[in-house]
């Protein structure tokens, strides 16, 4: 794969004007969801979660996926029970999946 440089992710990350940055570093599992929103319409969201596995980023939405005291997460649930609708989802997801996915 062809990766942009650290440089070209950033200005041409769809995060940039999003005016929403602390959405990409919240707790709040409503403001990760929207940060992913944002990365999925992102024309750098591979390259973006390359990166972040090469550095081994510890926090934050990086390419579309949850960077969590250094696991990744397809996804970032509230306190207390998983509700009906939520327990047959993924949560964590393995390095290994999103290299294979780059």
């Amino acid at each position: 794969m062809n990766t942009p440089n650290r440089q070209t992710i950033y200005e041409k990350g769809a995060c940039v004007g999003s005016g929403r940055h602390d959405y990409f570093f919240s707790e709040n599992p409503e403001e990760l969801a929207h940060a992913q929103a944002i990365c999925g319409r992102c024309p750098v969201r591979l390259p973006c979660l390359e990166e972040a596995l090469a550095i081994g980023a510890d926090w934050g939405v990086w390419g579309g996926v949850i960077f969590w005291e250094g696991k990744t997460y397809h996804r970032k649930r509230a306190r207390g029970r998983p509700t009906r609708e939520e327990r047959h989802l993924p949560v964590e997801a393995s390095r290994e999946e999103l290299l294979a996915a780059i």
